[in-house]
């Protein structure tokens, strides 16, 4: 007699078998039949040889047989020598006792078990339960000689529910049938995602577990109604009209309180009696059921047999309110898997436009570059396109923003304007429409964070007449009236989520629908916005639309802070002191050297707009000279000022110069105030020579003074 010990899916089985050999492999006729992809037809035998030894022998299996970790076709057997065949480990005689744990039934349990749902069975065992499989699996056999595969299994699965319904009390055997049932098609509806399938499966296997002859299943639509989006017969296909065949009394009655009604005879239940449709249809066997999710119902599941009585009993209610918990969840992760699948969809088609448009400004632009090639090279106005007199700047931060400004102007695409406030945005978004082929018509400009919430829509769109209290006449939005022209957004980022959407489908497709309109107006309409918040660190954080944002910054103009372009201050200082000069109606006035150094070294946090307010403030304070007496105090109060350049380190060194230079100038001209303002008595009063008080004066920027005081 040969023992063999089999490991596989984490359990240990003893085989003994009667004879001189035992045929192992995948084939029926196999002594050890394992049931695996891996093992071949006819894998391997064991037999006893002459000297009573036992050998393996391979037999040309197509994943070969190892003995002991090693694969071999022929070896000789030895008491305890472990036998690979796939992933089934089998033992001769005797398995290791170090990694067993005892079980009942010769069984013992060990770790690792297979990824495979294998099968082994022997043809031979020394159980009553061994002998009765091996009867059984003859039996099958047969089955599959006569009748082949598919037909086989089905006629032998009819005979064994047959056997067991005669033999063996039906509730229990109903129950175990009914539980393995349900657990398989719930598994099989959660695991698919496509929407209409998973409706097929609910109906097709409520019909099926309850023996019903139709089933509808009714849900709730995003207005509020509910339709049956399936019906199914027995068959398994489609019922036609299924809308005027089911008791829709029956069905929103379910939907409404969230309790279930099960009719044996429909004709004769008093609760049904006031329902006409039960008569009409001659419905006899209903069930009916709710599918809830989140304690909120979202639709039935209404089954019926107009042939019956008594199809359904508890059995079968108890059954489907439990499947129906399922099939709501089931429903839930396929609607929401097809959501998020339209969203994607949607997305990727947006991203497919930006991109498309990104290489259509793309080629724009490195054509426009091979063309303007030369003009590239030298940082000044001489080599730009358009004129940007409006601003004021040569700095290369400035000329090269001109140069951006130079490609986009022609197109009609979309600009981002960004930088901090006060540098000049709306100056930009206007330098661009000057120049564009749109110059001729409106330039319309709004700031989105100075309109509330609730008027954004009509404010943008326009109103009809009677839109709400208030609209006595149609009125066009913004987007009608710039229509042809531009129209500029400041402060893009304020504006709410509901109105991004809006925007969003203006960009697409170029229509608006006034608040209280039915129709649409195409508009022509150029897009500039402006921000001085990251857009796209509040896209990361959920607060602004990620395809608003791809659309609207088809192309970024960054307006360059004033503090990385300080030469540009005294060009701007001259026209706020012309303008201030003649809004105060006053004469022209100048800046004192030693007050110019400061303004130079102030790093202005408001920008050019709290440079512009500063010369204001001192034209409106100061005589014929602005002084650092003038000045605002967080400005004289820097004391790292630049002496000699307007980029000064601001080192000891500065500070020290800067601490000596005010105090000569202080002495200097309190000394000619003392002298009439005559240079020759201050040198002499001072001990310095006529040449020295002379470059002094210039170097301080006191000509001024002394004109001033000699006028007097």
């Amino acid at each position: 007699m040969l023992t063999l010990v089999v490991e596989s899916g984490g359990r240990r089985e003893t085989f003994s078998f009667p004879g001189d050999g035992v045929s192992v492999g995948r084939a029926e006729d196999n002594d050890l039949r394992i049931g695996s992809r891996f093992v071949s037809q006819h894998h391997c035998r064991i037999e006893t040889m002459e000297d009573q030894g036992v050998k393996l022998i391979d037999l040309d299996s197509q994943n070969g047989t190892r003995v002991n970790h090693e694969d071999t076709s022929q070896t000789r057997l030895r008491e305890g020598d472990r036998i690979d065949i796939g992933s089934v480990a089998i033992y001769y005689e005797r398995a290791p006792h170090e990694n067993t744990a005892s079980l009942d039934g010769g069984l013992e349990e060990v770790t690792d078990p297979g990824d495979e749902d294998i099968q082994i069975s022997a043809r031979a065992g020394t159980g009553v339960g061994s002998r009765l499989r091996e009867g059984l699996t003859d039996v099958l056999i047969q089955y599959r000689k006569s009748f082949g595969d598919e037909r086989g299994l089905s006629e032998a699965e009819e005979a064994v529910l047959d056997a067991t319904r005669r033999l063996f009390p039906r509730p229990a055997f109903q129950q175990s049938l009914d539980l393995a049932r349900l657990m398989a098609v719930t598994k099989a509806m959660t695991a698919n995602t496509d929407l209409p399938k998973v409706l097929e499966m609910i109906m097709d296997a409520a019909v099926e577990i309850t023996d019903s002859e139709r089933g509808f299943l009714v849900l709730r639509e995003e207005g509020g109604q509910w339709k049956v989006r399936t019906a199914r017969n027995f068959d398994q296909e489609a019922v036609r009209g299924a809308e005027n065949k089911i008791s829709r009394s029956i069905a929103q009655q379910v939907a409404r309180t969230g309790k279930p009604i099960c009719a044996v005879n429909a004709q004769e239940d008093q609760r049904l009696q006031a329902f006409a449709s039960v008569n009409e249809l001659k419905l006899r066997s209903i069930l009916c059921v709710p599918l809830i999710l989140r304690e909120v119902v979202v639709g039935t599941l209404y089954l019926d047999n107009r042939f019956k009585d008594g199809v359904f009993s508890d059995r079968e209610l108890g059954l489907m309110e439990a499947f129906a918990d399922q099939a709501a969840i089931a429903l839930e992760n396929a609607r929401l898997y097809e959501k998020n699948l339209e969203q994607e969809e949607a997305l990727s088609r947006r991203t497919e436009e930006v991109e498309e448009l990104a290489r259509i400004l793309d080629e724009r632009m490195r054509k426009a570059a091979e063309i303007d090639a030369e003009d590239m090279k030298p940082l000044s106005r001489e080599g730009l396109k358009y004129n940007y007199s409006m601003i004021i700047g040569e700095s290369p931060v400035i000329i090269e923003m001109f140069r951006l400004l130079d490609r986009v102007s022609d197109s009609d695409i979309p600009v981002l304007v960004t930088g901090e406030s006060g540098t000049g945005k709306e100056l930009v978004a206007e330098a661009v429409h000057r120049n564009s082929s749109r110059h001729g018509k409106p330039f319309l400009r709004e700031n989105c964070a100075a309109i509330p919430a609730s008027l954004m829509e009509s404010e943008f769109f326009g109103y009809k007449k009677g839109a709400f209290t208030g609209a006595n006449t149609d009125r066009k939005g913004l987007f009608e009236q710039a229509d042809g022209g531009t129209l500029f957004l400041d402060e893009i980022g304020e504006m709410s989520p509901e109105m991004q959407s809006k925007m969003l489908r203006v960009l697409q497709n170029g229509e608006i629908r006034p608040v209280g309109g039915r129709d649409t107006t195409h508009v022509d309409v150029r897009l500039i916005t402006a921000t001085n918040r990251n857009l796209r660190q509040m896209v990361e954080e959920g607060q602004f639309r990620e395809d608003l944002f791809y659309r609207l910054n088809v192309v970024c103009v960054d307006t360059p802070p004033l503090r990385n372009r300080m030469e540009d201050i005294p060009a701007l200082c001259a026209l706020f002191l012309e303008k201030a000069a003649r809004e105060a109606k006053t004469g022209d006035k100048s800046i004192d050297p030693f007050a110019m150094r400061y303004l130079l070294s102030y790093h202005w946090p408001g920008n050019v707009r709290e440079l512009q307010n500063e010369i204001q403030r001192a034209v409106a304070l100061s005589g014929a000279v602005i002084s650092t007496d003038d000045l605002a105090k967080e400005i004289t109060s820097n004391r790292t000022i630049a002496v000699d350049s307007p980029t000064g380190t601001g080192g000891l060194k500065d500070m020290v110069k800067m601490a000596t230079h005010q105090k000569e100038r202080e002495i200097i001209l309190r000394s000619l105030a003392e002298c009439g303002w005559r240079k020759s008595l201050t040198a002499k009063q001072l001990q310095i020579s006529r040449p020295t008080l002379d470059q002094k004066i210039r170097l301080f920027g006191l000509s001024p003074y002394i004109e001033k005081g000699r006028n007097r």
